[in-house]
């Protein structure tokens, strides 16, 4: 649980400071910490890909388990638009940007529809869903960790806007990323004996990697319709076993 006790510290940390300093991140500083983030998100993505692919000690097994999480992006893929996962994402931040103008139009209602709109945005985040189950599966909070520090800094402006109650926020986040955790703590033994749990980490990584892309905005990726492919991998590396053997 390090992982969500870090998001939910930032929240509350980048809350704090918003309410109670007039600490104020200028533009040439904000753009370091992009950097920063970027550069880290993409060493901790390819390490995480390492750690899956190279889980087995042959080169056949390597290649292997790379075809299979290279289809299961494919699949992944295909399975998140049909669903229309990263739709259901971006309907999630359109009510928020709609719940920050309103409350800028309404102080009433300031309170609450800052607390929902911060809540929204921290938690539909894929980042968020693939370093809870990586931290509930491996104990790998890096993903989480990344994101804290990307929460922290968006909970000093929340705080500015809607005051102290923002840091509210910090409750719900917590409540859905230990759930999450817990999600991975629950499949991790049968991933493992399965001996699908590389495959798993090495298609975790590749979407924290596709995070990098945004971040630079290099390229517009549709994240979160990855995210099947993290369940796609393991029933294709399962499926190859029942097929070819191991």
């Amino acid at each position: 649980m390090l992982g969500t006790l870090l998001n939910a510290g930032a929240i509350l940390l980048g809350g704090f400071l918003g309410t109670a300093t007039r600490l104020d991140i200028a533009a040439p500083r904000q753009q370091q910490l992009k950097v920063l983030l970027g550069v880290a998100t993409a060493f901790f993505g390819l390490k995480l890909v390492w750690i899956g692919l190279a889980s087995t000690s042959t080169a056949r097994g390597f290649f292997r388990q790379l075809f299979v999480v290279l289809i299961a992006m494919v699949i992944g893929h295909l399975l998140g638009k049909l669903c229309r996962i990263q739709s259901l994402f971006n309907r999630l931040g359109h009510d928020a940007k709609l719940k920050l103008e309103r409350a800028t139009i309404n102080p009433k209602k300031a309170a609450s529809d800052g607390l929902m709109a911060a809540t929204l945005l921290f938690c539909a985040a894929p980042l968020g869903i693939v370093g809870a189950l990586e931290d509930g599966i491996h104990q790998y909070y890096a993903p989480l960790a990344i994101k804290a520090v990307m929460d922290g800094v968006a909970a000093i402006s929340f705080a500015r806007m809607f005051g102290w109650t923002a840091m509210l926020a910090s409750l719900p986040v917590a409540a859905f990323l230990c759930g999450v955790t817990l999600l991975g703590v629950r499949v991790a033994p049968w991933l493992e004996a399965q001996q699908v749990l590389g495959v798993f980490h090495a298609s975790a990584g590749l979407v924290m990697t596709y995070v990098t892309l945004v971040i630079f905005e290099v390229k517009k990726v549709e994240i979160a319709n990855y995210l099947p492919s993290l369940v796609a991998a393991p029933l294709l590396m399962k499926l190859w076993y029942l097929i070819f053997g191991t």
